[in-house]
């Protein structure tokens, strides 16, 4: 992995400025020197120096220092912004000053709702009493009687809390087991500087971002698909579902069942290739060869040969589109799942549809490749437990041939 500080020595070296001046937060044109030439300059520096291609469509989108830092490492989007509340999202400490004292930072809590809007998710970090905090926010959109003037976070938009005193670092570990995520996947905003400190130092994967932060150099504008939408209803959905199963030990198929599943599984529809492309680009434990696509590269898989996508539904609510299955020829070419979905018993049950919707096409024969990415074991063994045969196993990949009847 390129290190931070490589990095951006690195580019300050194609932008001809001190590596003083920049950071991760920093984007194109927070600079007079970057402009567009040599944001051109910068893309073209990274496939020489890193052999990373950022297509043409992206370049207009990779236009952070992260964001460009992100696809050199092949590491994933973000997807959690935690957040601290006194001094953060408002001026003034609620324990001390009291609720009439305080005062929101209106534009700052625009700019979380419309992130969480776009699908990424909230959190509240905050080390407070919890009967102190629950005045300030509006309860279901509804305007609370003692809340603020200027909030504009209410408390659904959050798909997690932590009010108490405990350490900020435990609290978020805790959060991201709940979650399902992995710390890399958070983004940390604290006013305070010893807060940030401990943070980065306890859970370095965790990126703690400067105050006041530049989010947008963590979540580049793209398409807002309808999964983005609903996802911290889609998450709070899923901390039912875990509690509901408990402590149960039964295996996928049972889950299936218990959870009472139904699964839509269809050739890809145009309108799908959007949130296709973000499954490629977000999902790491069910991938199996970890391909990065863009709307565009989905669209042309689907015109050369068969692009399967799954919707699930269960008792709890819709999930929207979990998955996709790309096949090409005799080839299953890729296969993503949600993490939210893995091990219920899902992947059986697709894999009989595209295997028929193979042989729809005249394919008697389907391989298949599992490649290491270093985060993509949950998904090391699919092509095993789906009755394929190991044709080739290296320490970095694995090839399989399943003979359709």
């Amino acid at each position: 992995m390129i290190g931070n500080n490589e990095f951006i020595a690195f580019a300050a070296g194609v932008l001809e400025v001190p590596a003083a001046a920049l950071s991760l937060e920093s984007e194109y044109a927070s600079i007079p020197q970057w402009d567009s030439i040599a944001h051109l300059r910068l893309v073209t520096a990274i496939a020489s120096r890193y052999g990373t291609e950022i297509p043409f469509a992206d370049i207009t989108v990779a236009t952070s220092l992260w964001e460009l830092w992100r696809r050199v490492n092949c590491a994933s989007p973000k997807k959690v912004v935690a957040v601290d509340l006194d001094g953060t999202l408002w001026d003034g400490v609620v324990g001390e000053d009291g609720v009439d004292a305080i005062r929101p930072r209106t534009d700052f809590q625009r700019q979380l709702k419309e992130l969480k809007r776009r699908g990424v998710l909230l959190v509240a970090l905050s080390k407070n009493n919890p009967e102190d905090i629950g005045f300030l926010f509006p309860v279901a959109n509804a305007v609370s009687p003692r809340a603020p003037e200027g909030m504009v976070l209410a408390e659904t938009d959050f798909a997690a809390w932590r009010i108490d005193w405990n350490d900020k670092a435990a609290n978020l570990s805790s959060v991201a087991a709940e979650l399902n995520l992995g710390a890399e996947a958070f983004v940390f905003v604290d006013d305070n500087p010893a807060e940030r400190l401990t943070m980065g130092r306890a859970l370095p994967d965790v990126t703690v971002a400067r105050f006041p932060p530049n989010l947008a150099a963590y979540f580049p504008d793209g398409t807002v698909t309808e999964e983005d939408r609903v996802k911290t209803e889609q998450y709070r959905a899923e901390a039912q579902r875990r509690q509901f199963l408990g402590s149960t030990t039964t295996d996928g198929e049972s889950l299936f069942e218990l959870l009472g599943i139904r699964l839509d599984i269809h050739p890809m529809r145009a309108d799908e290739a959007p949130r296709v492309a973000q499954l490629s680009q977000k999902a790491n434990q069910f991938n199996v060869c970890t391909n990065r696509y863009t709307e565009d590269v989905v669209r042309r898989l689907a015109a050369e040969g068969l692009v399967v996508t799954v919707r699930a539904t269960d008792r709890f609510g819709e999930q929207g589109l979990v998955s996709f299955v790309v096949v090409r020829g005799e080839e299953i070419v890729d296969w993503v799942m949600s993490c939210r979905v893995m091990g219920r018993g899902i992947e059986e049950r697709v894999a009989r549809v595209v295997e028929k919707l193979a042989r729809a096409r005249g394919v008697r024969r389907l391989d298949a490749t599992w490649r290491r990415s270093g985060r993509n074991a949950p998904a090391a063994d699919l092509f095993d437990r789906l009755g394929f045969e190991v044709k080739e196993t290296t320490e970095e990949l694995k090839r399989y041939e399943r003979v359709l009847g």
